[in-house]
C-alpha cells in the first residue's frame, strides 16, 4: 500500500509509526489538505491511496468543502483509482464530508469520538480494502446515491467508541499482524547441549474450551530474568492464537518497554499512552485505546520512562483496583501476564486468590535459591505463604549446565529439591521450565527481538514453560 499522508505537523512521526507494518509505505507527505490538492494538480503521481487527517485540515469548513470538490474532479479525471480514508473526530467536517461524497466507493471516513487513536486503528483503516480496485468516475456516476453514513461495505461512517468498538466486521482487540517478525523465527546458533536437543517441530496448546482463561503472574528476585520471561511468554502465548495481555507492575524498573519499543513508539506519537497502566487501571474497558497491540493476540501495558516513580498519579493504583483491573481482564483474554516483582506480590498478597499459576524466575546455583527463598519467607505471613507456595513453579531462568552442587549437576530437580528443603514448599515441587543461558539471550534488547521468535530452541522451552504454567 503506498500511502500519501496529509497530518500536519506530526506527519513525520505518524510516518514512522503507519511503516511498522510492512505493508504500508508512505510515500509522499503533504502538512495540509491544500497542500497536498497543489501537489497533486502540479504532479503526476503514483501512490495507492490518501490518509487526511484532522491536523492536515487547517481550513473551515466551507473551504474544506471547496478543496475535498476540487480532489474530487481532479480524481475523475487524472486519478481514477486511488482512494481517499479520512479519520476524523469533528462532526462538522464528518457531515461535510458526507455531503460531498455520498454514494462514491473512493471515498471512506472513520469517525473517532475518543480522545486517542490508536497508531493500529490507523493502520487498519489504511489496509482496508487495499487489493480491491475502486470503481472509476464513470461507473460511480452510475450509482445510486448512498446513504451518507454508508460505504460499499455498508457503512462510510466507521465509529469506535466505548459503546461499540468494532472495525471491518471484528472486535478491535483482534487485528491483522504488524510484526512478522514476531511469528517467524530462523534457527539459532547456540552451542549448549540443552539448547541443541531441544528444537521439535511446532507445537500447540490444546485448550479445553475456548472460555479458557488464565491469570499468571511473574516473579523473582531482581536479576533472575523475570521480564524476560513476561516477554517471550506473550509472545509465545499469542503465537499459539492465545489473547495475551501483559500488565508490567514493576514500577520502579518497566523493562516492558525494553522488550516492546512499540510502546515507546506509540508514546511519541501518542503521548497520553505513557499514563497507559494508569488510565487502564481507573477504567478497564478502555484498554484496547489505552493499551499498546503488539499483534493479532497481544496487548501491553505499562508505564512510560518519562513518568516519575513519585508521580501523585500512581497513588491511585491501591488493591481494590487491581483487583477490578485484573478480574476485568480474566473475562477479555485467555492470558493475562503479569509482571510483578515480589516485594509488589507481598504489598498486594490478596490478589494471590485471583491468581491461578505463579512463575517463580531463580537461577539454578545456591545463592539464587537461597536468596528466592528467604526473600519469600520475609515478606509475606505465614497465611499468604502457604497460597503463594502452592501456586508456584519454580522457572531455571539463565540456566547454566555446567553449575553444580557438591559434586553433582545443579538440575532443575535438584533445585526444586533445595528449595523445598529451606521453604515451606511441598515435596512435589516441579520446574515449569527451563530457559539456557546464551549469548544470544543477552542480545534480545538490543536486536529488538525476543528470543522465542528467532530461535527454535528456546521457542520450544517457553512453549513447555507457558503449558506447565496453564
Amino acid at each position: 500500500m503506498k500511502l500519501y499522508l496529509i497530518a500536519g505537523s506530526k506527519s513525520e512521526m505518524l510516518k514512522k509509526s503507519l511503516e511498522e507494518n510492512r505493508d504500508i509505505e508512505v510515500v509522499h507527505i503533504g502538512n495540509t489538505f491544500d497542500d497536498a490538492l497543489n501537489n497533486l494538480i502540479r504532479n503526476s503521481l503514483d501512490f495507492d491511496s490518501i490518509l487526511l487527517m484532522d491536523a492536515g485540515i487547517v481550513e473551515g469548513t466551507e473551504s474544506f468543502t471547496d478543496t475535498l470538490n476540487t480532489l474530487k474532479e481532479l480524481m475523475n479525471s487524472s486519478y481514477p483509482y486511488i482512494t481517499l480514508k479520512f479519520i476524523t473526530k469533528d462532526p462538522a467536517y464528518l457531515n461535510e464530508y458526507n455531503n460531498v461524497v455520498s454514494g462514491d466507493s473512493r471515498f471512506e471516513v472513520f469517525f473517532v469520538d475518543n480522545v486517542r487513536i490508536p497508531i493500529t486503528y490507523i493502520q487498519e483503516v489504511c489496509l482496508k480494502n487495499q487489493n480491491q480496485k475502486p470503481s472509476g468516475a464513470r461507473q460511480i456516476e452510475n450509482q445510486a446515491p448512498a446513504d451518507p453514513s454508508k460505504t460499499s461495505e455498508g457503512k462510510l461512517t466507521q465509529t469506535l467508541s466505548g459503546k461499540s468498538r468494532t472495525l471491518f466486521g471484528r472486535k478491535l482487540p483482534f487485528f491483522s499482524r504488524t510484526n512478522a517478525n514476531e511469528d517467524n523465527f530462523e534457527s539459532g546458533g547456540a552451542k549448549s547441549t540443552i539448547i541443541d536437543n531441544a528444537a521439535h517441530p511446532k507445537q500447540k496448546i490444546s485448550l479445553v474450551s475456548k472460555d479458557f482463561r488464565k491469570v499468571i503472574v511473574v516473579t523473582g528476585c531482581r536479576g533472575a530474568g523475570v521480564t524476560s520471561t513476561v516477554a517471550n511468554l506473550a509472545i509465545e502465548s499469542s503465537a499459539q492464537g492465545l489473547s495475551t495481555i501483559v500488565v508490567d507492575l514493576d514500577i520502579d524498573y518497566r523493562g516492558i518497554n525494553l522488550y516492546f519499543s512499540k510502546f515507546g513508539d506509540e508514546v511519541e506519537y501518542n503521548p497520553d499512552l505513557s499514563y497507559s497502566l494508569i488510565r487502564c487501571i481507573i477504567k478497564p474497558d478502555s484498554y484496547d485505546i489505552n493499551s499498546c497491540r503488539i499483534n493479532d493476540n497481544l496487548f501491553v501495558t505499562t508505564l512510560a520512562y518519562s513518568i516519575s516513580s513519585k508521580d501523585k498519579l500512581l497513588e491511585i493504583i491501591d488493591i481494590k483496583k487491581l483487583s477490578a483491573f485484573i478480574n476485568f481482564l480474566r473475562l477479555r483474554f485467555n492470558v493475562v501476564l503479569i509482571d510483578m516483582p515480589i516485594n509488589t506480590l507481598s504489598k498486594y498478597s490478596q490478589l494471590l486468590t485471583q491468581i491461578d499459576s505463579i512463575a517463580l524466575c531463580v537461577n539454578n546455583n545456591l545463592y539464587s535459591a537461597i536468596s528466592t527463598v528467604r526473600t519469600v519467607e520475609d515478606l509475606f505471613v505465614k497465611e499468604d505463604l502457604v497460597l503463594f507456595n502452592v501456586k508456584s513453579r519454580p522457572v531455571l531462568t539463565k540456566y547454566n549446565e555446567a553449575n553444580r552442587h557438591n559434586g553433582k549437576t545443579f538440575t532443575p530437580e535438584l533445585t526444586c529439591k533445595i528449595m523445598c528443603e529451606l521453604g515451606g514448599y511441598s515435596s512435589d515441587l516441579n520446574p515449569a521450565g527451563v530457559v539456557p543461558y546464551s549469548r544470544e539471550f543477552d542480545l534480545q534488547i538490543d536486536s529488538g527481538q525476543k528470543i522465542v521468535s528467532t530461535n527454535k530452541a528456546y521457542k520450544n522451552h517457553y512453549f513447555t514453560i507457558l503449558k506447565n504454567l496453564l
